[in-house]
């Protein structure tokens, strides 16, 4: 984290957004899980344009520092990526923080047709060997009925180090984007309730993920009738609403703020004993995100989860 530090030091960069985290009362050891949508390079040019946001803020020795600089100042045991095309470089990065990472790209990414690219992006799973144990993983595309789509999962399956005999299922998972395809975000999430089901036992599970849906969509009610909470709930008076926005951005023509990104988990493993709060529209800026002081368009959250037996 230091070599870090020094070489964006030297770029002259900001401080990134400040955060805090609000705690809860709650007993038992403790996991802290990050879900990022990191925002893949390639994704930064074309007709996804960020027209607010300095060029400076879009480089890529800039990004990739930030990036491991928001991963690293929270340190999580468990960390879930989106949009990830840094594998490699992350890989070798963190390992020097204790972390081993999973990686699955996406079948056909979009990221290779743009001519900025740091290959193709997919979902990635980092975690700390020290705090838990890897029993197994998959790794597989998601299913539209009998349709294989393009956006994939990663499960896996952990032992807690100071409790062997408490096993957890944690999955990442990047939906399909756009307004118009709620039906196949419903389809998608059909599957993933159904290997879940067929995977994860009985096992306590968190899925982690860019949902691409906002919360009254129906694959975020396909979730909670699986038995699944969303742990940014917890922020709100009534533990029912979740935060203000989790991606905030300015493309041509249009200013985006939605809730999109989750942390669901099973209430039957799990306690929220700590959530990052969000930070406010003055943190943020004018200019949205990303920025020079946030490298993704999308806030990183990240959950202290309580364990129960």
């Amino acid at each position: 984290m230091e070599m870090i530090t020094e070489k964006i030091k030297k770029l002259g960069l900001p401080p990134l957004i400040s955060r805090n985290f609000q705690q809860f009362s709650c007993d038992g050891p403790v996991i802290r899980v990050m879900q990022f949508n990191m925002l893949a390079q390639g994704l930064t040019s074309g007709d996804g344009n960020f027209i607010a946001c300095p060029p400076a803020a879009l480089k890529h020795d800039t990004r990739k520092l930030r990036i491991v600089e928001e991963i690293l100042r929270y340190s999580a045991t468990i960390v879930c990526l989106e949009e990830c095309d840094l594998f490699e470089y992350l890989t070798e990065t963190l390992a020097a923080c204790g972390y081993v990472g999973l990686f699955f790209p996406k079948p056909h990414s979009p990221c290779l047709e743009m001519p900025e690219n740091w290959g193709p992006d997919g979902c990635a799973l980092f975690y700390k060997p020290s705090v838990v144990t890897l029993r197994n993983s998959n790794s597989f595309p998601l299913k539209e009925g009998m349709n294989t789509a393009n956006q994939v999962m990663i499960m896996a399956v952990f032992n807690l180090n100071a409790d062997s005999d408490f096993v957890f299922n944690v999955g990442v998972t990047h939906l399909k984007s756009k307004k118009p395809y709620r039906e196949q975000r419903k389809l998608q999430g059909e599957f993933i309730r159904k290997y879940s089901l067929e995977n994860c036992q009985d096992y306590p599970l968190i899925i982690c993920g860019d949902f691409n849906a906002e919360p009254t969509e129906p694959v975020c009610e396909l979730m909670k009738s699986s038995g699944l909470t969303s742990a940014y709930t917890s922020l709100s008076p009534d533990k029912k609403t979740e935060p203000k926005f989790t991606t905030w951005k300015i493309r041509p023509g249009s200013e985006e703020c939605h809730v999109i990104d989750y942390i669901w988990y099973t209430a039957s493993g799990f306690k929220v004993k700590a959530l990052l709060d969000v930070p406010s529209e003055e943190e943020v800026g004018k200019d949205r995100l990303p920025s020079l002081r946030y490298p993704s368009d999308h806030i990183s959250l990240v959950c202290d989860f309580a364990i129960v037996k």
